[in-house]
């Protein structure tokens, strides 16, 4: 195996297919969170330029927004799948963030249609995951883990675009979230702009108010604005 990429390939190199996982907008304060799940090749000839592409994928957060949007279709149409889902805005505040991560996380395994036998976590924590059968498939965390394997990383650009594209979405649906919230620079994170439309507009439906920095600014305020869906929905 030609190791192109500083990344590992296989986690452990015993030739179990691994599946990395991760998410994207798990700090931001409106909005849903999305989870990538990809299981990548670890040959080079698996791939149409023989890998050279694979050098480039790193944590999402490390790459501008074209880079991202050109590896996010690379990692689509070469890795031997790629999925994502989303936990909800209402599942956020009813599970708690952390919960309702692993929730998003569960699901896009039990989407997937490749078999796989290990799973890479990119943080410190993670729910086990039971297979059709009810066999619990081994996993690992990996602090950092977007740094650091190739999998993991590709998840992260995958939920990334996927995250970012549905603000987009929301935003292109509601201008005011960006007139008031300023969500089509910050994707809904707490930026000084987002908190000032907080304590003028109050909050929107989407918003998570089980957050500490919506709930002080909110108490008990109802939310103002009602938005509309797209008329689309993101898929990959």
């Amino acid at each position: 195996m030609n190791t192109m990429s500083s990344m590992k390939r296989q986690w452990i190199e015993d030739g179990m297919v691994e599946v990395g996982l991760d998410e994207a907008g798990r700090g931001s304060l409106w909005g849903r969170l999305y989870v990538g799940a990809v299981v990548m090749s670890p040959e080079d000839e698996a791939y149409f330029d023989n890998g050279v592409a694979l050098k480039q994928i790193t944590d999402s957060k490390k790459l501008t927004r074209r880079r991202r949007a050109i590896l996010a279709d690379f990692i689509k149409e070469n890795a031997i799948e790629a999925v994502v889902e989303w936990s909800e805005p209402e599942e956020i505040d009813t599970l708690n963030i952390l919960r309702a991560d692993m929730a998003a996380m569960h699901r896009a395994l039990r989407s997937m249609m490749v078999p796989f036998q290990r799973i890479l976590i990119d943080g410190d924590h993670w729910v086990p995951w039971a297979d059709a059968a009810g066999d619990i498939v081994p996993g690992i965390t990996i602090v950092e883990g977007d740094a650091h394997s190739l999998p993991i990383a590709a998840a992260s650009i995958i939920a990334k675009e996927a995250h970012d594209d549905w603000v987009r979405e929301m935003v292109a649906a509601n201008p005011e979230l960006d007139e008031r919230y300023g969500f089509a620079s910050n994707m809904g994170y707490g930026t000084a702009k987002h908190m000032e439309g907080l304590t003028t507009w109050g909050a929107t439906p989407q918003h998570r108010k089980s957050f500490a920095p919506v709930a002080r600014v909110l108490g008990s305020t109802a939310a103002t604005i009602k938005t509309k869906k797209p008329l689309f929905k993101h898929h990959l």
